[in-house]
C-alpha cells in the first residue's frame, strides 16, 4: 500500500474498518497499534483511553481502487499469509540473502574478512520487501524450516535486531552495527560440527560445552578485523546474562555490552519462535509469558521490556487458535499481562488475563 494517499484523522473520526497508514506509537516509542491494523471498535476505545489525539489511515476510494475487483475489502484480514503477493516476494529474497550469507560465512572462516555493508544490505533488501515493517515477524515464523539453519536462524536474528534498534531510536552507524552483531553473533558454529548442531536429540553435557565455544570461536575469527569493536563484543557476549550465570566469560550487568544484550534478547526470541530440530516452534505469546516469568534476572530488564512492549503490538490483528481450539483475533494488548492479550472470538471478547486456562496457542 506504499503508493495510496494517506489521510490524518482526528481520533472522534475513526470509525471501524478503516485502516492505518502508520505505526500509533506512543512517546516512550512503544507501538500501541501496528500500519495496516484494520480499526475496530476495541482499538478505536483503546486510541481514546491512552491520549492518542490522531491517527494516518489510508483513504478508502484509494484502497479499494488498490485490490482486485473480487477481493473484499473487509475480508482482507483472513487471507493467508503464505498466499499474500508480498509475503512471495519476501521470500524469494529472503531464500537468496541465506545462501549469500552462507558464501559470506565460509569466506570469514578462510580469513577472507568482513564486508559490513554487504551484510548490512542484506537486511535492507528484505525490509524493504514488505511495506510494514513488522510484518516481517509473522513472515519468518511462516517460512519452512530452512536446510541452511544456521544461517536462516543468524539472518533472522540480524532482522530482529534491526526492528528492535529502530524501536529503540537507533539510527546510521549504531544501527548499522547492531544489525550486523545480530547477523554475525553465531559466525562461530561453522565450525562446530554439524552432527552436534543437528542433533535431535538432548545433548550430552560434553556436547553441550562443546556447542558454548561458539561464542569464542567467533569472537576469535573477527577479533583483529578492522570492523566496530561493539559488533566483535556482540558476538562475544551475546551469551552473557546479568546474574553472571552466562558464557564465555560469565559477566555481570555492568560489564556486558549493550550490543550484546540486545543480541541476547533477539536471539532467544528467535530461537524460541522458530522451528529446532529437536523441537517445534514455541508460540509467541508462549516465549512472551516465558520472558516475563523468568529472564528479568537475567537479561537487561529496560532492553527486555522494551522489546516486549514493541514485539507483542506486531501481533494485533493476527488470527490465533485458543487453547481450547477456537480461532481469536488478537485485538487489545493487556499492559500489565503482555502475554495475556484481549481477544475476539466470532462476536464475543474475552481477556486472556482473566482466564486462568485459556491462552493462545498458536498465530496463524
Amino acid at each position: 500500500m506504499s503508493n495510496l494517499k494517506t489521510l490524518k484523522i482526528d481520533i472522534k473520526d475513526v470509525k471501524p474498518n478503516m485502516i492505518l497508514a502508520k505505526d500509533v506509537v506512543l512517546d516512550n516509542g512503544a507501538i500501541i497499534l501496528a500500519k495496516n491494523t484494520m480499526l475496530s471498535d476495541i482499538n478505536y476505545e483503546k486510541l481514546k483511553n491512552m491520549g492518542i489525539k490522531s491517527v494516518t489511515i489510508f483513504k478508502k476510494s484509494d484502497i479499494e481502487d488498490f485490490f482486485d475487483e473480487n477481493i473484499l475489502l473487509e475480508n482482507l484480514e483472513y487471507e493467508k499469509i503464505e498466499d499474500r503477493r508480498e509475503f512471495k516476494t519476501f521470500k524469494s529474497i529472503y531464500d537468496e540473502k541465506v545462501v549469500r550469507l552462507e558464501n559470506q560465512f565460509i569466506a570469514i572462516g578462510k580469513g577472507l574478512g568482513v564486508e559490513i555493508d554487504a551484510f548490512y544490505n542484506m537486511v535492507l533488501d528484505i525490509v524493504d520487501s514488505v511495506n510494514c515493517k513488522n510484518d516481517i515477524f509473522s513472515y519468518i515464523a511462516h517460512l519452512k524450516t530452512h536446510d541452511l539453519h544456521t544461517y536462516a536462524h543468524c539472518l533472522n536474528v540480524g532482522l530482529i535486531c534491526n526492528l528492535f534498534g529502530l524501536w529503540l531510536g537507533y539510527e546510521g552507524d549504531e544501527l548499522k552495527n547492531l544489525t550486523v552483531a545480530g547477523i554475525l553473533h553465531d559466525v562461530g558454529k561453522t565450525q562446530i560440527d554439524e552432527s552436534v548442531i543437528n542433533k535431535p536429540g538432548k545433548l550430552t553435557e560434553l556436547e553441550y560445552d562443546y556447542i558454548k565455544k561458539h561464542a569464542s570461536i567467533g569472537y576469535e575469527l573477527i577479533k583483529d578485523l578492522k570492523i566496530p569493536e561493539e559488533i566483535k563484543l556482540g558476538v562475544l557476549m551475546h551469551h552473557e546474562k546479568i546474574d553472571g550465570s552466562g558464557y564465555p566469560l560469565g559477566l555481570t550487568e555492568d560489564r556486558i555490552a549493550r550490543t550484546a544484550k540486545i543480541v541476547a534478547i533477539c536471539d532467544i526470541y528467535e530461537a524460541m519462535t522458530a522451528d529446532r530440530v529437536y523441537r517445534n516452534k514455541i508460540c509467541p505469546f508462549e516465549v512472551i509469558r516465558n520472558f516475563e516469568q523468568n529472564s528479568y534476572d537475567l537479561l537487561d530488564t529496560q532492553l527486555l521490556l522494551a522489546f516486549l512492549q514493541n514485539i507483542v503490538y506486531t501481533y494485533v490483528g493476527s488470527y490465533a487458535i485458543l487453547s481450547d481450539n477456537r480461532k481469536a483475533e488478537v485485538v487489545f494488548i493487556n499492559q500489565f499481562y503482555l502475554s495475556k492479550p484481549i481477544v475476539k472470538v466470532n462476536e464475543e471478547f474475552i481477556d486472556l488475563s482473566q482466564e486462568q486456562n485459556l491462552y493462545i496457542k498458536h498465530i496463524l
